[in-house]
């Protein structure tokens, strides 16, 4: 599954936190990144979908357009790379 860096999961579901923002959530633009995701928690690497796209990310950010979300994933690991 390829993530939408839209922190959703990471502001509402945090595995380090009860219901709120997770401390390791950096942003950068309309972006979100795990500031530690090589120690991040096991419920955050083991967090899955079965489709190609994270559908939470679709929904969030308002993505339909396969064109529309594969720039926003390839601009995500431009960012991350950076940080």
């Amino acid at each position: 599954m390829d993530c939408l860096h839209c922190g959703d999961c990471c502001l509402r579901m945090s595995p380090l936190t009860n219901g709120t923002p997770c401390p390791k959530l950096k942003q950068n633009r309309t972006f979100f990144f795990c500031s530690d995701y090589k120690n991040r928690p096991d419920q955050c690497y083991k967090h899955k979908f079965d489709s190609r796209f994270c559908l939470i990310g679709m929904s969030v950010l308002k993505l339909k357009d396969p064109v529309a979300i594969s720039l926003r994933i390839d601009e995500g690991w431009e960012i991350s790379k950076s940080l």
